[in-house]
């Protein structure tokens, strides 16, 4: 982690010099050029620079500088490289390499002159005092008297100006005068309390006591390679010296790495060896609490990690304690006791164990590449449930309570959060963020806040916390709503002041709960203090958006407006849009009109507001300009959109995307209307085919309309009444069930999905959905093809008898009567159909023979065969839509597939039904 921030740092250093760009001048571009360069830095899969080619080059060199009568300058570069050498840089292969690939023709261009610039200057001291400048400044200083001391305590009545030294009369004052003990205590002098250090015996034991300074002699002859032999006494000494940190003879540290014994001591009555083994083992458990102090002392800015270091301080202190403890016992002992450095190392042991277990913690944590600030709560969460299943109390303990310090911490971000729903500014430890800029109020559930994710698409928060995380998240979320509705006042006052404890001894309690799993006790406690913040915002929220906001109202709108609830309101909508394109009328896509049409018919339902309903066209396509073209087919019909706006709170819950899904469910069930309105608009009384039409073609026609009716009818009651209705009063009864804003979502966006799959309208059955829109055009096919023959066998009629009055006329002959005959017979076929029309229903009477001009089959063809034709084509395309949705119903499952396999099974009864239609 240090490693990581001291990276962090030079990297940002680099980028500023050769981009002469910072964080305050250009932070955009800063960022880029920083994390640039800490990805080429991480990722790069260069090799070590190879120590001994670098050795060769410059023993190479020093051969060309002395080859060439370059001797000095071979020298000064032998003694430098010597100098490296013993400082043992860890980098030194790479400076030097680099220095190699820098240097330019350096027997030409080398000065021994130019090393003199790499010498630190000599500071100035500045011009001498000398005492004849004094004099010179201040004559006064050359009368004796000055130097005189002064004795403040002597008042003489003499009138003596001078003052003589008062170590010359202090043996006459002694003598002659006598004073009280007051004032030798208050007259004494420095000399008084110097003490007399010629002491040999007290010397002689300081000597004997500094067995580093000893060297085994022979003879006077000094022996280097014996071992000095100590006391146990002065080891036990040494070895709680280097356990405290402090600097000993007996150990030695190996650069920043660890500690081990020195070979040159021994006991006296214990071999080399084990004494050797003995000062391993310490020197391990000395390594270990040298590295949490070391690792504890360093610099850090983040709080989280600051915490770990405070408690690894607090730690060490009492385990510093502990060995003054020990310490005290030899040196001032209140009874007799045994030296002995193995019951030393027992006792230590017990202290020095939960210790090295941390010290392997911060070891696994410092060997991690860029490891993240929480991770060592995810190691500790890990140790404390290790030792739990190894039944060893006192590292569960020790690690336990340091876990639980450290996690109160990582709390502090957490509460916040879930009570005032607010974010530390530059916190990226905690893993919520919020999006920077002005965010509207609709997107504020969704976009404003994120969760911080890794490049590996992981949460960025400890794993122990993850199952939580959604549901902080939501709590935070619900807050921040709140606020923006003005409800954070109730809300603060719905809440207690109890908040659980999240300590071990609260939590784990080892007496009571020693035997359960630490994992659960863990998770039950931080889900119940979870629960206790998340359940007040939330229920709070769900309570406003039902009663104040309106979301069931808004729901019953929805439903009014694009699944037609009410069936008789939506027909006086859809039939005069229909109406118009079959009247040819160019408004009928007018969103102006459509908008005040709209508005005029839907607004009279209690929970839509006109208002808020506004209507949009889309762009027809070339082919589709020509109304008498686009009309021939319910495709056109998606051009048509209803827009309802939804309050902001509203469209948390009911979101944009789902309100497309609503209009494709729109869509259809207008375009199953479109077929089946022009389908049964024509009445028997009043069909011409009843006079001009044959016998098979009126039994064929009748047929092929009444299949079509008949699959239009089962269309709408399988969308309205077994999908629609039945889906929409589960998704009310389980929004009412939910807990929070998010559960909401899930439950109507899982309604959509759930309704445009059972309607058809997913990706799975698109081919179907296709098929059915063609059978649609049919109907309007149906019925330009009866209107075309209409106005075909009503002009042949007239032509016929016109021929025949001609013919007459020639012969001599006069018909009156028939002129006369024609009138009463249209005014009693008009009568007829005035008297067929009920009174409760009122529907408009198109004249479709205006059409007939329109109607595009080619001419060649007979009325009959186009009616053969299409009955065919309605057989075979019904015929594939039932068996490919019992196909697609046995392939899959769930609700989904028993809904198309009822559909299918529908259609094939009705198709199967027999003697249906003229076969």
């Amino acid at each position: 982690m240090a490693y990581a921030t001291k990276l962090g740092a030079l990297t940002e250093e680099l980028v500023t010099l050769l981009t002469s760009t910072s964080v305050n001048s250009d932070p955009a571009r800063f960022n880029l050029h920083r994390e640039s360069a800490l990805r080429a830095l991480r990722h790069h899969n260069f090799a070590r620079t190879n120590q001994f080619d670098v050795t060769s080059q410059f023993d190479g060199l020093d051969e060309k500088f002395r080859v060439l009568l370059e001797d000095p300058l071979a020298d000064a570069l032998k003694e430098r490289l010597n100098i490296l050498a013993k400082l043992e840089v860890k980098w030194a292969p790479e400076i030097l390499h680099l220095l190699l690939e820098l240097s330019d023709r350096p027997v030409e261009k080398s000065k021994l002159e130019n090393l003199d610039f790499l010498k630190e200057p000599e500071p100035d001291p500045g011009p001498t005092l000398k005492w004849k400048d004094l004099i010179a400044e201040d004559p006064l200083l050359r009368d004796k008297s000055v130097w005189q001391n002064v004795d403040f305590g002597a008042e003489s009545s003499d009138g003596e100006d001078g003052f003589e030294d008062s170590r010359s009369e202090l043996s006459g004052l002694t003598n002659t005068t006598l004073q009280s003990s007051v004032d030798e205590e208050f007259n004494q002098r420095p000399e008084d309390y110097a003490i007399d250090t010629i002491n040999k015996e007290d010397l002689d034991q300081l000597r004997d006591a500094q067995f580093w300074q000893k060297t085994p002699t022979v003879d006077g002859v000094q022996l280097e390679t014996v071992k000095t032999t100590i006391t146990e006494l002065q080891a036990i000494r040494e070895v709680l010296f280097m356990l405290l940190g402090l600097p000993t003879s007996l150990f030695e540290i190996l650069g920043e790495g660890p500690i081990v014994p020195k070979r040159k001591y021994a006991l006296k009555h214990a071999s080399a060896d084990a004494f050797f083994k003995v000062g391993r083992s310490f020197s391990e458990q000395g390594t270990a609490v040298m590295r949490l102090r070391s690792w504890a002392k360093r610099d850090q800015s983040i709080p989280l990690i600051q915490v770990l270091q405070s408690s690894i301080l607090c730690r060490t202190v009492e385990f510093d304690a502990r060995i003054s403890d020990i310490q005290q016992r030899f040196v001032s002992p209140v009874k007799d006791i045994v030296v002995s450095l193995l019951s030393v190392q027992a006792e230590v042991s017990s202290y020095m164990r939960p210790l090295v277990r941390l010290s392997e913690i911060i070891k696994k944590l410092e060997d991690e590449r860029y490891p993240h600030a929480f991770r060592y709560l995810e190691l500790l969460y890990d140790e404390a449930c290790t030792s739990q299943l190894a039944g060893d109390g006192v590292i569960y303990s020790f690690i336990g309570r340091l876990f639980f310090e450290c996690f109160k911490i990582y709390l502090r971000p957490i509460r916040k959060w879930m009570e005032d729903g607010e974010l530390t500014k530059g916190d990226k430890v905690f893993f919520i963020l919020e999006a920077s800029g002005d965010i509207e109020p609709t997107l504020l559930w969704q976009s404003r806040f994120k969760i911080r994710r890794t490049q590996d698409g992981v949460l960025h928060a400890p794993r122990f916390l993850q199952a939580a995380a959604n549901r902080i998240f939501t709590t935070g979320k619900s807050v921040v709503v709140l606020k923006h509705l003005n409800q954070f006042d109730s809300l603060q006052s719905v809440r207690g002041d109890f908040e659980l404890s999240l300590d071990f001894d609260s939590v784990c309690n080892p007496e009571v709960l020693g035997y359960a799993p630490f994992p659960e006790l863990f998770d039950s406690a931080f889900h119940t203090w979870v629960e206790s913040k998340h359940h007040s915002a939330s229920s709070m929220l769900r309570r406003i958006l039902f009663d104040s906001c309106g979301l069931q109202t808004s729901l019953d709108a929805l439903s009014h407006l694009y699944f037609l609830a009410d069936g008789a309101t939506a027909s006086v909508f859809t039939n005069s849009i229909f109406d118009k394109l079959d009247t040819l009328d160019l408004s009928w896509n007018d969103r102006y009109t459509l908008t005040e049409l709209a508005q005029s018919t839907f607004g009279a339902i209690p929970s839509l507001s006109s208002d808020r309903l506004r209507t949009s066209v889309l762009t027809l396509s070339r082919k589709h300009q020509d109304v008498a073209k686009c009309r021939r087919t319910v495709k056109v019909l998606s051009i048509l959109e209803l827009k309802y706006h939804l309050s902001w709170p509203i469209q948390i819950i009911l979101t944009p995307a789902t309100i497309s899904t609503y209009q494709r469910i729109f869509t259809f069930l207008l375009q199953i209307r479109r077929s089946s309105h022009i389908l049964s608009r024509q009445r028997l009384i009043t069909d011409g085919l009843t006079k001009s039409s044959s016998s098979d073609e009126r039994a064929l026609y009748y047929s092929l309309r009444t299949r079509l009716l008949w699959f239009t009818q089962m269309l709408y009651y399988y969308l309205t009444s077994l999908v629609l209705e039945p889906l929409s009063q589960k998704m009310r009864a389980d929004l009412k069930a939910t807990e929070d804003v998010d559960t909401m979502i899930e439950v109507h966006t899982c309604y959509i999905k759930t309704t445009i799959d059972q309607a058809l309208l997913g990706s799975k059955l698109e081919l179907i959905h296709r098929t059915i829109l063609k059978i649609l055009d049919l109907g309007i096919k149906l019925e330009d093809a009866q209107a075309a023959n209409a106005a075909a066998n009503k002009e042949a009629l007239e032509k016929q008898q016109e021929m025949m009055d001609l013919s007459m006329a020639s012969l001599g002959l006069h018909t009156p009567q028939r002129k006369g005959r024609s009138r009463p017979l249209l005014k009693e076929a008009k009568g007829e159909a005035e008297s067929s029309s009920d009174d409760d229903e009122q529907n408009i009477d198109v004249d479709l023979s205006i059409l007939s001009s329109t109607f595009d089959e080619k001419g060649d063809l007979w009325y009959f065969e186009k009616l053969r034709n299409m009955k065919t084509d309605f057989d075979g395309w019904v015929r594939f839509v039932a068996s490919g949705l019992r196909g697609v119903a046995r392939a899959g499952g769930g609700g989904e597939a028993r809904s198309w396999d009822t559909l299918g099974e529908m259609l094939e009864n009705g198709l199967d039904a027999g003697g249906m239609g003229h076969r």
